[in-house]
């Protein structure tokens, strides 16, 4: 799903985008590597659906876009990119109450003066018309500008067999995939070879990429960024060596608990200018269970995978019950911190910390009902015990409670639901080892 997008100067230069995950699809994470939203904001910004959209058009282009978020069901209006000059203002409006949310965006510019001359909306449901310069008709055939950059999209595999890079000392000229797809390899390649060309083997199917690390900077060409860097991490702990140099702004492709399934992005004159993933929850090890989340069916779904064991627990409370909960976990002697899930509230964060690897969780007793003065209905209490003790119950009980425990087991991550609360719980355990 489209979340944001921005640029400087008086007429549009270049137009961008955020994506973040649709409920029950396999979730896409971009890294856009244009001149655009510093890292900082990435995080508040993949939190909203858009509503509505904003642009004016003039004699040189596109000269202002504007978007109007939704966020916990509240409208926040966007601020103006670009600036205001005769011309002429068109909207584009997402029925996000009808669940339509945005997929895409087409756009043209001038050769000449860089400029977007027009843009077009995708949504699940429908297409804008054609969004811009008013001397241009409204069809694609009479833009004669170039198409924005080269798109590419390998799509969803079961997993990765081998990853090559091409890459020179100012940036990544071509990256290929070995995919893996009902045990067939798929090879699939973007960009143009140069004579360096290095490979990255994974031991599939016992090992995934779990992320990648990467920079990207001005190429001088248009004003278009350029890839300059990769380095890929995998499940057994491995990472790659670094393909390319490490210059300009930083970035991760990374979604705690999932492997990355495929790739997409785009190329601009033989070399790669973006990059993305799709990602899918790692498998679970044989010997690992998942055990149903309990609570409401409310919420967007998250699942932190399957860990060696947890190290700290962190809870937030509200007057209605739990609405904070991050996990750290351990993988092979690492610690790894988990996304934060809920919202914090101005009460304090409190902090359950294990003395791993001696102690781990056994078991999570909980309640769920409405709150006390609210027709919220989220987890009102949590309680985690271990081997060795068992923490105080965190907020207050309820009607309906559960018991998230297997005998003989111990938890290794965590699932469930959440908005601006705790909705559902549920764990994932493994057998206990001495």
């Amino acid at each position: 799903m489209v979340a944001g997008g921005k640029q400087w100067d008086n007429d549009l230069q270049v137009e961008t985008s955020y994506f973040y995950h649709i409920p029950s699809a396999r979730k896409r994470h971009d890294q856009l590597s244009f001149k655009d939203h510093k890292a900082r904001h990435y995080s508040s910004l993949i939190k909203y659906s858009s509503r509505l959209i904003h642009q004016r058009g003039g004699f040189e282009g596109i000269q202002y876009i504007k978007f109007d978020y939704v966020k916990s069901g509240q409208p926040k209006i966007g601020s103006v990119h670009g600036l205001s000059g005769r011309g002429f203002s068109q909207v584009f409006e997402i029925d996000h109450l009808n669940n339509e949310h945005l997929v895409s965006v087409e756009g043209y510019y001038d050769d000449e003066s860089t400029a977007i001359q027009a843009l077009q909306f995708k949504t699940n449901i429908k297409t804008s018309e054609l969004l811009g310069y008013e001397k241009v008709s409204v069809t694609k055939s009479v833009c004669h500008g170039s198409k924005i950059i080269k798109s590419w999209d390998d799509g969803v595999f079961h997993g990765i067999r081998k990853v090559y890079v091409s890459y020179s000392i100012n940036h990544v000229a071509c990256i290929t995939f070995d995919y893996i797809s009902n045990h067939s390899v798929v090879k699939r390649q973007h960009g143009n070879n140069t004579s360096l060309v290095e490979e990255f083997e994974l031991d599939y199917p016992n090992e995934f990429i779990t992320s990648v690390d990467g920079t990207f900077k001005n190429s001088g060409m248009r004003k278009v960024m350029c890839v300059t860097s990769l380095v890929f991490k995998t499940s057994k702990g491995r990472i790659s060596p670094t393909y390319g140099s490490v210059t300009g702004t930083k970035f991760v492709l990374e979604t705690k608990g999932c492997a990355l399934a495929g790739f997409h992005g785009w190329t601009f004159l033989g070399f790669l200018t973006a990059i993305g993933a799709y990602f899918s929850p790692l498998p679970c090890p044989p010997n690992a269970e998942k055990l149903e989340a309990r609570g409401y069916g409310r919420g967007a779904f998250w699942d932190d995978g399957v860990y060696d064991g947890v190290r700290k627990i962190y809870v937030g409370q509200c007057e209605n019950g739990i609405a904070f909960l991050k996990f750290v976990y351990d993988k092979d002697t690492r610690m790894v911190i988990g996304d934060d899930h809920g919202n914090k509230t101005p009460l304090e964060v409190k902090e359950l910390d294990l003395e791993y690897p001696g102690e781990y969780v056994t078991a999570v007793e909980g309640c769920y009902n409405k709150g006390i003065e609210s027709d919220v209905e989220s987890i009102t209490m949590l309680k985690f015990e271990t081997n060795k003790r068992t923490s105080i119950s965190f907020g207050f009980e309820s009607s309906s409670s559960f018991l998230l425990e297997k005998e003989g087991f111990k938890i290794v991550g965590f699932h469930g639901k959440a908005s601006n609360m705790i909705h559902q719980l549920g764990v994932h355990v493994m057998p206990i080892t001495h």
